[in-house]
């Protein structure tokens, strides 16, 4: 199967390996441009379309910049976070009573969380880090089972620039999330899922790799405009990829709004991504949290 927007095509075939082999190719004028992102066979609709427009922003970047609607949450005074919908005022609220330096908060006790380790080292230390952020049960068994993926983590996180930022990742630069996270699946780790790995490899990589928690689930998968379906069985490494896509869409389209709150943060400074799970910590403990309203293209 082809398709095309504008100058950029996709071409869509099987690989024989229970997954479907998109390669996207740059045929216009500009600079070449091609690469490969392999999806499941039953990649949705929705999933497919994600892609190819994350494809078209890859072959011209001009366009994130135009990327917020006039009618988008920014300029309504608001935020969005996955499916929820903030008033401007109570995320800035939200995030500053988070980045005090209370003790009832996280901040800076789990960003300022000294485990003297390299930036591609996981050490026994690193591993504690999830404590800090409202993991309130790590098992022994837990502790035992990553480190015994320790060699594993630390292969795929030296593939990932210290420096990454998930607002300008390609889709094929996400594959490095897939391959962390596809250590939770089977047989998996003992007691271990996203939630902890997630806290555990996010202080690595705070530019790049997104935590996780319940709350954060409830903003991208509850309600009728959540951007992730559930969706039983899923993969843990598909899960993130798909939870990373959604979450650099945000970014990108209020990156003005998320570097202003990471800007509250002085000591010691938070990326971007950070400021996005403060606030969605938030709106995710929300029972019922502001959906997005019906507009075009949400």
């Amino acid at each position: 199967m082809r398709a095309r927007v504008e100058d950029v095509d996709a071409t869509v075939l099987e690989d024989g390996l229970g997954r479907l082999s998109m390669m996207f190719t740059q045929v216009g004028r500009r600079s070449a441009m091609q690469y490969e992102v392999a999806v499941p066979l039953d990649v949705t609709a929705q999933q497919v379309a994600q892609l190819l427009a994350s494809a078209f922003e890859r072959a011209h970047p001009e366009t994130r910049e135009k990327s917020t609607a006039p009618d988008s949450p920014a300029e309504q005074g608001r935020v969005r976070v996955g499916g929820a919908l903030v008033e401007r005022e109570q995320a800035f609220e939200w995030a500053r009573e988070y980045l005090t330096g209370s003790s009832a908060w996280a901040y800076p006790a789990y960003d300022a969380y000294d485990a003297r380790s390299a930036p591609d080292s996981i050490e026994d230390a690193d591993l504690l880090a999830p404590v800090l952020l409202n993991v309130h049960r790590l098992t022994l068994k837990a502790y035992y089972g990553l480190q015994q993926q320790r060699n594993r983590l630390q292969e795929c996180l030296a593939a990932i620039p210290e420096d990454a930022e998930l607002a300008s990742a390609g889709d094929d630069d996400l594959e490095p999330i897939r391959l962390l996270f596809a250590v939770l699946d089977a047989p998996g780790i003992p007691d271990v899922q996203g939630t902890i790995l997630a806290k555990i490899l996010h202080r690595k990589r705070p530019g790049f790799i997104p935590l996780y928690d319940e709350r954060v689930r409830r903003c991208y998968q509850v309600g009728p405009r959540a951007p992730l379906p559930v969706r039983r069985g899923r993969p843990w490494g598909e899960f993130f990829v798909a939870l990373a896509m959604a979450m650099r869409k945000d970014l990108v389209d209020q990156y003005d709004t998320w570097a202003e709150i990471a800007d509250l943060a002085s000591d010691p400074p938070i990326s971007l991504l950070r400021a996005l799970d403060i606030v969605a910590w938030r709106a995710g403990g929300d029972r019922s949290p502001t959906e997005l309203p019906d507009l075009p293209g949400t």
